[in-house]
């Protein structure tokens, strides 16, 4: 990643887990795209209870519905 294109971060937490835009995001997955984290977060599952959180490169968060909803999007197009 370079400094001027920070990366998507990827996170998974335990539902209980509210996520309030954490600075530290430990043992985060990182990729160029959203796209690609998207399609990550739904066609692997590290843990049946854990949800995926995703932090886009301009800070915005994307809970588990958002996530499923471009995944969606990305299926019809």
């Amino acid at each position: 990643m370079t400094p001027d294109h920070p990366p998507v971060r990827l996170q998974y937490w335990p539902a209980s887990h509210a996520v309030d835009a954490p600075d530290a995001w430990p043992d985060s997955y990182e990729f160029e795209t959203v796209d690609d984290a998207v399609a990550f977060a739904m066609t692997q599952s590290p843990a049946n209870r854990e949800l995926a959180w995703l932090r886009t490169p301009d800070g915005a968060i994307l809970k588990q519905a958002q996530i499923r909803r471009l995944w969606e999007l990305r299926e019809t197009h």
